[in-house]
């Protein structure tokens, strides 16, 4: 299927052509996010690795992001934990040098991926004095150099594991990025997902309000259409409408509704909450980043 799917060019979007990819931009891929949740289905791109990974050495690129490509390795995005969510300023996990290793402890949380992975990309606080300024930095490290995890149970299909770091030593080499700038690597890789989770719900709140429509235009009570009587808005709104458009069959896993308004709620959450990215909108237009006359 790799391979059909490679000839037919639906691979690694965001993937640059030197490593089999289409390399397309920021404004295609929030398109085709937003097309696939028009459909509903669950769907992902093959060929794709954390747009982090390619910052990496020579080295590091044919250990962990070549052969993450190519589907041969898992990894996962460890920055949140039990104290510091949004505020990934403040986390608490620390790395020690020492020799030429460093000596991580702590425990990270809410890990989407962690429980298929054989490696993860995770950030430590290097120097506790310079925290975002130089105090972050990113390595990778390997399963089976020691650290752990364990499945939290979710509403929906999504899944996300603690992990925890006991003594777990890690070489030299494997710091992603320069000793200090794990923060800026971890905006870039969260950068992203603020771009492609928002298409995508859009798309799926495209998708359900077709399907409430079409649905509310043939379904009579009363002797006329149902969609006479009502209307519906965005994702989470949409999806919690549509739900009680179609009534019991909406509750049923004969439709995508019910998996939708269950997937969707977490939207207001990763990559940061819905307030804290009401309070960057506010805090750009105060700053006058962004002009009102350029939101029209």
């Amino acid at each position: 299927m790799q391979a059909s799917a490679r000839t037919a060019g639906l691979w690694g979007l965001q993937t640059p052509e030197e490593y089999g990819g289409a390399n397309l931009g920021a404004v295609m891929n929030a398109l085709i996010a937003m097309e696939l949740g028009r459909t509903l289905v669950n769907f992902q791109f093959g060929g794709g690795a954390d747009n982090i990974l390619f910052g990496g050495t020579e080295e590091q690129k044919q250990r962990y992001l070549v052969p993450t490509i190519e589907g041969q390795r898992r990894s996962c995005f460890a920055l949140s934990e039990p104290n510091t969510g949004s505020d990934a300023t403040n986390i608490e996990t620390r790395a020690v040098r020492d020799g030429g290793d460093w000596i991580i402890n702590g425990q990270k949380t809410w890990i989407s991926g962690a429980h298929d992975a054989d490696f993860a990309i995770v950030f430590f606080l290097t120097d506790p004095d310079k925290r975002a300024r130089g105090g972050i930095t990113a390595f990778l490290i390997d399963r089976e150099m020691g650290w752990t995890e364990r499945p939290i149970a979710l509403m929906s299909s999504w899944e996300a594991s603690d992990m925890w770091f006991d003594n777990v030593r890690v070489p030299g080499c494997n710091v992603l990025g320069e000793v200090g700038d794990g923060f800026g690597l971890a905006m870039q890789w969260i950068g992203r997902g603020r771009l492609n989770i928002p298409a995508r719900a859009v798309g799926q709140g495209q998708g359900l309000l077709q399907l409430g429509l079409d649905y509310a235009r043939q379904r009579k009570a009363f002797g006329q259409p149902i969609a006479e009587f009502s209307g519906a808005q965005m994702v989470f709104r949409v999806a919690d409408r549509m739900l009680q458009v179609h009534g019991g069959m909406g509750y049923t896993r004969e439709l995508p509704i019910e998996r939708i308004l269950r997937e969707v709620r977490v939207y207001r959450i990763f990559e940061g909450t819905d307030e804290i990215q009401k309070r960057t909108i506010a805090r750009n237009l105060l700053r006058d980043y962004v002009r009102l006359d350029e939101l029209a």
